[in-house]
């Protein structure tokens, strides 16, 4: 067979793919086999031959067989097709190799540049199972960038995100021992975070044992075990026992026992940490679901529990000072995006106090004269402005908010001629949280129009420090609109409605504060400074260049590799100053 020529192979292979494909579709898996496998070996290894071998393969349960055949069909051909390197990385993923599906499906995506966008969905599948959240993330958003508003990847990213924003807390059980491990954590640490928070975690010990008994400190986790060092400890006073300590960093996510083992004797287990969710979601009436246990107590909020201290009052009155005569220059907006526990209260379980936070500010803002939009009443009016499975406005309620922002700014355009409403079943952010992901019907604000807007700029940073800039070719009006605002600004569409109408907006992730190089370089006609309701406790930051905007800090636990990957997305963009030199500068740091 291999002397055969080239003709002749491709024609006995396709002869024999025939008769199998007929043989395959009887079911008669162990006939495929016979009929191919040779083949195969003797080196005929069409696309179609070894698709329809594996195939054959997996029906018949030789789940080993069918991933090695695949395996050295790669070998014999880097140019393989692109269904067999998708199978290939599919039979990762269904026997839940995680780091091997990462791989291939990344081998796709390098090597093929026609794949389909599909792939980075998987491929991000694979990363959240291998709990690789933040790699997960950026895939998302690459394939979002594909696909703008697929509603599969809009509710992955939402899982993802939850995933990251999940709080345990750390507990520790004293386990029967002659030893007692004694423990402590850095100041700069919680017992209350997220499972990164866990990942390296310091944790500082001494242990009872005399001096004479040399002992050795025992880590177990994720079935391993190692010796960690521990140091001798003098007493300090006549009446202190002798002792050992140590200061270690540990993975908790998964567990932790230390233990103490004295020289050539026994190991004895003496601690044992372990992580507990927390309740992140609460279920009101009719299936409404609403945050719980969140850093921000949005319940103790609402039910007046939790009010504004004299020093956060303070920082208040020094921002509303601040902002008063800088509204008094431009046209800006301070916005409220409402809890939705205060325009849905008739689903709430806990009732709402006479004054809140949001009472308290409101007061020291009225009392600076600052100019200031809580649009609770016109969300409330509306059934569908927020919806059961998120916290956030719907599109629905980002329309009322962006038409009360251009009332103020003196724009009264029919703006209902604009945008129609279509429905769409969503995670959000709540749902995302529960197992499995729940779903709940959401309004998607769409221009009718034919849209000029692109995206002109993106640093691609998650969360806090995000800027991103809309550019319009068809602009209803010829104006640049700068918003400093929170998760609520992209909400539902957010700054897209204004996106469809004005030639420039830019939006800066810093929640209710103001950057005046960015006003000034923009030149921006208006602003609107944007924050969630819960956030409300502790104003924003007036400040007067980016510098002081400390996005170092967001940066800090991005890996090296990370930040090339986000330098790489952002270059994808004409350099658009200051912002690139900016993040250039930051990402190199």
């Amino acid at each position: 067979m291999s002397s055969s020529s080239s003709a002749e192979r491709i024609e006995e292979a396709s002869e024999l793919v025939a008769e199998a494909s007929a043989k395959l579709e009887r079911q008669e898996f162990s006939a495929v086999i016979a009929l191919l496998e040779p083949a195969f070996q003797a080196g005929i290894d069409s696309p179609d031959l070894v698709v329809t071998l594996i195939r054959a393969y997996e029906g018949a349960g030789e789940t080993a067989k069918r991933e090695m055949t695949m395996a050295a069909a790669l070998e014999r051909s880097p140019q393989s097709s692109l269904k067999l390197r998708i199978a290939y990385a599919e039979a990762a993923m269904t026997r839940k190799d995680w780091p091997a599906a990462i791989e291939r499906w990344q081998a796709i995506i390098d090597h093929d540049e026609a794949f389909p966008p599909p792939i980075y969905l998987r491929q991000a599948r694979a990363l959240l199972a291998a709990e690789q959240l933040d790699a997960a993330l950026r895939v998302v958003n690459l394939a979002l960038e594909k696909q703008p508003g697929n509603a599969t990847l809009v509710d992955l990213k939402d899982v993802i995100a939850s995933q990251k924003a999940k709080k345990f807390q750390l507990t520790a059980h004293k386990l029967a021992a002659p030893f007692a491990i004694r423990w402590e954590i850095g100041e700069d640490q919680k017992q209350i975070a997220t499972l990164d928070s866990f990942r390296h975690y310091r944790i500082r010990g001494w242990i009872d044992a005399r001096q004479d008994q040399r002992p050795e400190l025992i880590a177990s986790a994720h079935a391993e075990t190692a010796v960690l060092g521990l140091t001798a400890l003098e007493p300090s006073t006549p009446y202190q026992e002798a002792g050992w300590e140590f200061e270690h960093t540990f993975d908790l996510s998964r567990g932790l026992t230390l233990g103490v083992r004295l020289e050539g004797g026994k190991a004895y287990e003496c601690l044992r940490f372990s992580l507990a969710p927390i309740m992140e979601v609460i279920e009101g009436r009719e299936g409404w679901l609403f945050l719980a246990n969140d850093t921000n107590a949005s319940i103790d909020q609402f039910t007046g529990k939790r009010l504004m201290t004299d020093d956060e009052t303070l920082q208040w009155r020094h921002f509303s000072a601040e902002l008063g005569p800088i509204q008094q220059q431009r046209s800006l907006l301070f916005l409220i995006a409402n809890s939705k526990e205060k325009v849905r209260p008739e689903y709430y379980p806990f009732e709402k106090a006479d004054i809140t936070i949001t009472d308290q500010v409101s007061a020291i803002l009225q009392q600076g004269e600052v100019s200031f939009c809580n649009p609770v009443a016109a969300m409330q009016a509306i059934p569908d402005s927020y919806y059961q499975t998120d916290t956030h406005w719907s599109g629905r309620g980002a329309y009322l908010a962006f038409v009360a922002s251009m009332r103020y700014f003196g724009l009264d355009d029919d703006f209902d001629s604009l945008y129609d409403f279509e429905q769409r079943e969503l995670v959000g952010d709540l749902g995302s949280k529960i197992d499995p992901p729940a779903k709940s019907p959401s309004t998607v604000a769409v221009f009718r129009g034919d849209s000029g807007v692109q995206c002109r700029f993106s640093n691609h940073l998650p969360g806090t420090g995000n800027i991103t800039i809309f550019e319009n070719s068809k602009p209803r009006h010829a104006r640049t609109l700068l918003i400093f605002g929170g998760s609520s600004a992209n909400a539902g569409g957010f700054a897209l409605l204004f996106a469809h109408i004005f030639q420039r907006v830019v939006v800066v992730n810093l929640p209710g504060s103001y950057v005046q190089e960015i006003v000034d370089h923009e030149a921006a006609d208006h602003v609107i400074l944007q924050t969630n309701e819960r956030y409300l406790a502790t104003p924003g930051r007036i400040m007067q260049t980016l510098d002081e905007t400390r996005l170092d800090g967001t940066l800090r636990g991005v890996s090296a590799a990370d930040r090339v990957k986000l330098l790489e997305r952002m270059n994808r963009y004409a350099p658009c100053e200051p912002y690139h030199a900016f993040m250039t500068a930051l990402l190199a740091g």
